[in-house]
């Protein structure tokens, strides 16, 4: 049996859901959308996590510090098709919340999707930094 073709607005759609998911701050939601040995490859962490609920626990201990999501929305991206599922790349900005501290900041993040059981759902991503690109002043010195 064959899967049915898979196309960039089924991507862009299992992405997006991720990340209102996220912006929604919905464990529930956001955490069923990735396999359970889906890895996960972020900046802000010391070592690669092998399976979803390495990643829940980190989670659930920064939500316990009193970390949440205020907002999080894509600004650039870009769909990749590839056998049984698809890559989405974007640039992302979020705002976030630790007790009285608020932060914006911009990342990229690459999610890989793939089709099981007839539904897609993520299998890896990677967060990263975007620098900021330097003052026109500096770039000439």
């Amino acid at each position: 049996m064959t899967n049915p073709t898979i196309t960039v607005d089924d991507i862009a759609a299992a992405a997006q859901a991720i990340v209102a998911a996220y912006a929604a701050n919905d464990e529930a939601d956001y955490f069923a959308r990735f396999a359970p040995d889906c890895s996960f490859a972020f900046h802000t962490d010391g070592e690669i996590h092998t399976a979803r609920d390495e990643w829940q626990q980190g989670w659930r201990e920064l939500r316990a510090e009193g970390w949440e999501v205020i907002e999080c929305h894509s600004l650039v991206t870009h769909i990749q098709l590839i056998p049984e599922g698809g890559i989405f790349v974007h640039e992302l900005e979020t705002t976030s919340r630790t007790g009285d501290e608020t932060e914006t900041y911009k990342e990229r993040e690459t999610i890989v999707f793939t089709r099981r059981d007839g539904e897609l759902i993520a299998i890896h991503e990677h967060l990263s930094t975007i620098d900021e690109a330097p003052e026109a002043s500096e770039a000439a010195a």
